[in-house]
Parts: structure tokens; sequence; C-alpha cells
């Protein structure tokens, strides 16, 4: 059994896996127009440039968890992000881990 939120979770239960290789990327969300798997908030931080927390795989799609400046989360699929690999990686959580901004 895996915890999650105090509550018990079977393995088989488990639809998602974690990756973070692109943690910390700079990311601008360039959704397609009138995408039925995007809302508002979506289209509101469209072509906004935020980074990269995490990325999830559901259903063989890699969706994104995209921070921004003012510390909104939104997600969109990995395929609608324009990524700047030249970034520095990590995040503001990483400046809190290490008692201080790293950059």
């Amino acid at each position: 059994m895996l915890r999650s939120s105090g509550r018990r979770t079977s393995v088989k239960r488990v639809m998602h896996r974690h990756q973070t290789p692109l943690r910390g990327v700079k990311a601008t969300p360039k959704p397609k127009p009138d995408d039925p798997n995007y809302t508002e908030i979506n289209y509101a931080y469209a072509q906004r440039v935020g980074s990269i927390h995490e990325v999830v795989e559901i259903g063989g799609r890699q969706l994104a968890k995209v921070g921004f400046p003012d510390r909104k989360i939104v997600y969109y699929f990995l395929d609608d992000l324009e990524l700047d690999e030249s970034a520095k990686r990590g995040t503001f959580h990483d400046d809190d881990l290490a008692g201080g901004p790293s950059r």
C-alpha cells in the first residue's frame, strides 16, 4: 500500500508516473485555440514564461505542471509547451529546501 494524503492506495491504482528531468526548464505554453482539453485559466497563462515543476505521464500522454512567477500552477500537455533547454534547472521549491535563492 502507498500512502497519499493520509489515504491508503493500492499500487494497482497508481495511474501516473512522475518525471523530473525537465524540472526548472523555462516553458512558454502555446495551447491550440479552442482545445477542449484546456480551460480559461490555460489560455490566460498562454504565452507567459513559466518553469516546469514536474511532468507526469497519464494514459500515455505527458502532462507538465508549470509554475509562473506569481506562483500560480497550471497544467499543459508537454507537446503544447515551447521549452528553453538552456535554462537553469530548479524551481523556488529547491530554493526553499536549500534555505534561500540559488540563482
